[in-house]
């Protein structure tokens, strides 16, 4: 629910006095860790350098977070993604008429159908990040992706993070956005094309290319919204999707025949 322009004034009143105090409640130097290196970021802190709340962190990772969920560990991108969304599609086209499967793809129908309208992406500034997330995934109905598209992605997620570790980070936040961006690629931003007539009788051929920002609260939203969906069929056949997937890798010998 929006705040109210009291509530805002007095949310910006609280902001303000908070970056303007003088109160030594923060670090001076980015805690943040390279992920390769292992040594500190050393930039300053948000809070130190007045551009931020973060005690700990600069403003770099600040923007990081809200972009994939972590401070330091991104996204797992379409190309690390696919194997694990290729072995989840194949388990979910071989179990539709199992009761956990059938139950998620009439779940994840049902979030899609209710999502409201499209709204394209230049006005979507201002809208609460729940509405906003709704928006993207009645973007993905209108785009006809169906429902087993969807369920693959949190499926997929939750198979990377088992199967690789140490490429991902283990938290809660990082795996919510994480299927919030896959969802994204589905479907993302508005296009437009428009002939224009020139005045020496020609037609120039005008397009628009707008995207939403893909960070934020908006992906927490949209993330949960998918997830929720998902979780039972994650918790049965979780191991069944790793093993299609290891099986695609051939890192499973097939048993020697009994003599």
């Amino acid at each position: 629910m929006p705040r109210s322009s009291s509530g805002r004034e007095r949310r910006l009143e609280s902001l303000t006095a908070r970056l303007t105090s003088f109160e030594d409640n923060y670090l001076a130097k980015c805690t943040v860790p390279n992920p390769i290196t292992g040594i500190a970021c050393g930039r300053p802190t948000a809070r130190a350098a007045g551009e931020g709340l973060s005690a700990f962190a600069c403003r770099y990772h600040q923007q990081h977070k809200q972009r994939h969920g972590s401070h330091w560990c991104k996204s797992p991108s379409a190309i690390v993604l696919k194997p694990y969304l290729s072995a989840a599609r194949s388990f979910i086209g071989a179990h539709r008429t199992d009761p956990f499967v059938s139950a998620a793809l009439t779940g994840m129908e049902g979030i899609m159908a209710s999502a409201g309208p499209v709204e394209i992406a230049t006005r979507l500034k201002g809208l609460p990040p729940e509405h906003r997330a709704k928006i993207a995934l009645a973007r993905v109905r209108e785009a006809d992706i169906k429902p087993e598209r969807l369920l693959a992605i949190p499926l997929a997620v939750a198979a990377l993070i088992e199967d690789a570790p140490a490429t991902v980070h283990r938290t809660t936040e990082w795996r919510v956005v994480a299927v919030a961006k896959a969802a994204h690629r589905l479907a993302s931003g508005t296009h437009r094309q428009w002939s224009v007539p020139q005045p020496d009788g020609r037609t120039k051929h005008v397009e628009m290319h707008a995207y939403p920002r893909s960070s934020g609260r908006v992906l927490r939203h949209l993330g949960e919204m998918i997830e929720k969906e998902c979780e039972l069929v994650i918790d049965h056949y979780l191991s069944k999707v790793l093993d299609l997937k290891a099986a695609c890798d051939g890192r499973l010998i097939a048993p020697a025949a009994t003599p």
